[in-house]
């Protein structure tokens, strides 16, 4: 009591059976906080919503004082009226949000409410009227938001507070890092930035190291300004030990030198700030609040980022635990007799036998086939057929440039004709040696004639049998040069086809003669043609980098109206087996050849 005199430790006091009331020195109540920041406040609130993409049809505050109401400006549906006039003063600091509907139904007005710290200290009620239809995650959304709103607010009551300022700046700059040392770093830096600024001249020479936690063992992750920056330091052993023990106790470590603020994450520590002056030199009263302070706003990126950084086994065993602790603990029946049904379910799929397939790259070709060569060099004159049209035999396919040939064919007659007469004459004139001569000079002159009429002939090119063009594509390339042999054209006879495929050398020692397939062609995917294996060839060959074996089959009943030259997949049924072992042959086997090339 100001200015009356002080009885001594344990005498009575006159004043002990009444107290003046009025003598006491009570603080003064907190200001209200006018209407106007309560106004702005709101309506950046929901102008942040719309820029979300999450919309409201009105928003009001409730609080104790008349300066605390802002109403809305529509008029609720009685419904909703009656539970916001009951929320108003039943919710509580730290209390749950409510929901109601005007009526059931997708299409009724929504009315959420959740308590509101308003800058003045008193607690007051936050109302938010959606509009139909409403999707649940956007009135999940719109709660999560109201969390901006009371940080707004809070600022606002803590204005004319450097630390509030501090924080929020140290929150803005530490949260726009992506990825986690960057922002350590970051948030390390404006920290003892801050320290400095704090203590001022006070300050002592200090370190800020910020330690992570990993299975209960602190690692250092980044320091301020790089100081001490060399790991192996005794600065940085000692802080280590310093680290170790915040963590061990789960509690902060104050001691005059140094202090070490340990994060949190559900009991388990993620992370630990030390802080250590230079020469043992005392902590500046504050120092450890504000790092403190410091720390309880980057806690929550600290989680994040320590979760985001792990890899992706670590997710998978984390995964795996958080399962395997649900399943230990007592409870969670639904959850474990869903799990184990679903365990249940795919072991048995993966154990169920199922038809075992090799599967091969396939042609159809015909079984006659004839080839229409070049009889000799020459220039191509004129086609007449293209793959795919059918052909009957002597058909006309080809003509070759006859006009050299003709020329030949001229000049060869002429010189028969001259050494005719040369022969005439020498017979007339009974000389044996000209006659000789002359007789000589016609025969060659016969023999060259002959040659040059067997071209003629072979110029036409002509199908050998009835059948369908399969390759030869000759159109495009009229007056081309020929060379003697060159393949022109390839005829299979009609009706008769058969599959052949291509099966990888890794799967043909399952397949058998008789096998029984099917096939699915590129130009007809909807059909299935069945076919059976009654030859498997010994060469090997390579078909686009896969090495394998020529594998020929025939149709299963009546052969389908099929082209040579068509492509697909068949599929060749080797036997049974379960899923397990269909879906992971290819893999054990490449595993075997692997372990067998590097160790055996």
């Amino acid at each position: 009591m100001s200015g009356a005199p002080q009885p001594a430790a344990g005498a009575p006091s006159e004043s002990d059976a009444e107290v003046d009331p009025t003598a006491l020195a009570l603080p003064p109540p907190p200001a209200p906080v006018p209407s106007s920041v309560l106004v702005e406040a709101l309506a950046a609130w929901r102008a942040r919503l719309r820029q979300a993409g999450l919309s409201c049809r009105d928003a009001a505050i409730a609080g104790p004082l008349p300066e605390h109401d802002l109403p809305f400006a529509t008029p609720l549906p009685v419904s909703l009226q009656v539970h916001w006039l009951a929320w108003r003063g039943q919710l509580k600091p730290g209390g749950t949000a409510g929901v109601a509907r005007s009526e059931p139904g997708p299409q009724a007005e929504l009315l959420l409410a959740a308590p509101l710290q308003l800058p003045d200290g008193h607690v007051g009620a936050l109302g938010v009227w959606l509009a139909p239809p409403q999707a649940e995650r956007q009135a999940e959304q719109v709660l999560l938001a109201m969390g901006w709103l009371q940080l707004a607010l809070a600022a606002e009551r803590m204005a004319r507070s450097q630390r509030a300022n501090r924080l929020l700046d140290l929150l803005g700059h530490v949260a726009s890092q992506t990825r986690a040392r960057a922002g350590a770093q970051e948030w390390v830096n404006r920290t003892a930035a801050w320290l400095r600024d704090d203590a001022g001249a006070q300050a002592p020479p200090f370190g800020l190291m910020l330690f992570r936690i990993d299975n209960d063992r602190p690692h250092w992750w980044v320091a301020a300004d790089t100081a001490w920056g060399e790991t192996a330091s005794p600065t940085i052993l000692a802080s280590a030990e310093l680290a170790a023990q915040a963590a061990l106790d789960l509690q902060d470590v104050v001691m005059p030198d140094a202090c070490a603020v340990v994060a949190l994450d559900q009991g388990r520590p993620v992370a630990v700030l030390v802080l250590r002056t230079e020469g043992k030199a005392p902590l500046v009263n504050g120092m450890a609040d504000t790092l403190r302070a410091s720390l309880a706003i980057a806690e929550p990126l600290l989680r994040r980022w320590h979760e985001a950084e792990r890899p992706l086994w670590r997710h998978g065993f984390d995964a795996l635990q958080d399962g395997a602790r649900k399943l230990s603990r007592p409870g969670h029946l639904v959850w474990k007799a869903s799990a184990a049904g679903v365990l249940l379910a795919l072991g048995l799929l993966l154990l169920w036998p199922v038809p075992d397939r090799v599967t091969a790259n396939a042609v159809i070709e015909g079984r006659a086939r004839q080839l229409v060569t070049a009889p000799f060099e020459a220039f191509l004159g004129q086609v007449l057929v293209r793959p795919g049209d059918q052909v009957r035999r002597g058909q006309l396919l080809a003509q070759l440039d006859d006009r050299d040939l003709k020329l030949e064919q001229a000049r060869y007659q002429s010189e028969r004709e001259q050494a005719a007469g040369r022969l005439r004459q020498a017979m007339s004139d009974r000389e044996a040696a000209a006659q000789a001569l002359a007789l000589a000079e016609v025969h060659q002159a016969d023999a060259q004639l002959a040659l040059v009429e067997s071209k003629l002939l072979r110029t036409r090119l002509t199908a050998p049998i009835d059948g369908l063009v399969v390759t030869g594509d000759w159109v495009q390339q009229i007056g081309a040069p020929l060379e003697t042999g060159k393949e022109l054209f390839e005829i299979a006879a009609g009706g008769d086809y058969r599959v052949v495929l291509h099966v990888p050398d890794r799967d043909i020692a399952r397949v058998r003669d008789g096998q029984d397939g099917v096939l699915r062609l590129t130009g007809q995917p909807q059909s299935v043609f069945p076919f059976r294996v009654n030859k498997i060839t010994a060469t090997a060959s390579v078909q686009e980098t896969v090495n394998g074996f020529r594998v020929e089959a025939g149709w299963v009943g009546q052969p389908p109206p099929l082209s040579p030259g068509m492509q697909g997949v068949g599929k060749i049924e080797v036997g049974t087996a379960n899923l397990l072992t269909v879906w992971t042959r290819s893999s054990i086997d490449w595993l075997r050849l692997k372990l067998w090339t590097w160790w055996w």
